[in-house]
């Protein structure tokens, strides 16, 4: 009789475990920014991040992989848009681009005829430069991604084209970590002038996207949590490197974040360089539809009740 007992508690914790693990959220990121708000999960083997959005995160939206996904604002939102089973729940990061100048321009004012480098033409860094900067008659000259103006700022503000060739740029639009791991001085702060344009709303760069599958007890709790652990890493970006360092050396850090947590560390140092927060998606409905139908050619329409996470 006793053993039938310890057998039956045994399948009971047994049963209690799986369901436990069940329900443990499955969470997918961009490397990078939205990366590094989840510093805290790093060792967690339901935490998976991505290097290439277009093919390792955006299709995640409708295979039922995960519970949450942390995507382009715009993006996420026209999956849902598509049919994706999803809601938004927050904005974790507002942008994080800046320009800087390499002395060659003799007035030292952005305007017409300036040479200018930028990079993701047709996602949001490209998007963002052409919304606030299109209209000043820059020479822009687009590249692939973020490595190439880091490159290029230093090679003294330059990219050799070929063997004869070189192409020299008054400004370089950029994105932390840049900044920090060139030591370069911001020129402008593109989020700013980004507000400015658009009358007080923000760029709702990556936001927090939750399946309808999920479990919302879990859901909840790990928002509430991610919400104090931001907070906690803007006043304190120590923390991000004592955590980050959790999931090994530099190179780990660099595949899991797509940075070290001693860089991370130095970007929010230098006044939050990328732009870390959080914005519950109800409270700021007009700025995601500003940048979406701002960045997107698709236009989403109108952000109804309907696809926000309450």
């Amino acid at each position: 009789m006793k053993k039938t007992i310890l057998s039956t508690m045994a399948l009971i914790f047994a049963l209690v475990g799986c369901s436990k693990e069940e329900t443990k959220l499955k969470i997918l990121a961009p490397t990078g920014a939205p990366a590094v708000s989840i510093y805290m999960y790093g060792k967690d083997d339901n935490f998976t991040t991505t290097s290439n959005p277009a093919t390792g995160l955006i299709p995640n939206f409708k295979t039922n992989n995960y519970d949450i996904i942390i995507a382009p604002t715009n993006g996420g939102l026209m999956q849902i848009k598509s049919g994706a089973e999803f809601k938004i729940a927050a904005t974790i990061t507002f942008g994080n681009f800046y320009i800087v100048a390499s002395g060659k321009d003799e007035d030292g004012v952005i305007n017409a005829g300036d040479k200018i480098l930028c990079f993701q033409e047709n996602d949001i860094p490209g998007l963002v430069y052409k919304y606030v900067y299109g209209d000043l008659g820059l020479d822009v000259m687009f590249v692939a991604g973020v490595d190439a103006t880091k490159a290029c700022i230093e090679n003294n503000f330059s990219i050799k084209e070929d063997e004869t060739t070189t192409i020299e740029f008054d400004y370089v639009f950029t994105a932390e970590p840049v900044l920090t791991a060139t030591k370069t001085t911001m020129f402008k702060n593109v989020q700013e002038d980004f507000v400015s344009k658009s009358k007080g709303l923000s760029i709702t760069q990556a936001s927090i996207f939750v399946s309808n599958h999920a479990n919302k007890e879990k859901v909840d709790a790990f928002l509430i949590q991610l919400e104090q652990d931001i907070k906690n890493a803007i006043n304190n970006p120590e923390l991000l490197k004592t955590n980050m360092e959790k999931v090994g050396e530099a190179k780990e850090q660099q595949n899991k974040f797509g940075v070290t947590g001693a860089v991370a560390m130095a970007v929010t140092n230098a006044n939050n360089g990328f732009s870390l927060g959080y914005k519950k998606a109800k409270d700021i409905k007009d700025d995601i539809q500003n940048t979406v139908n701002l960045l997107t050619n698709d236009k989403f329409g109108e952000l109804g009740e309907e696809v926000i996470y309450q």
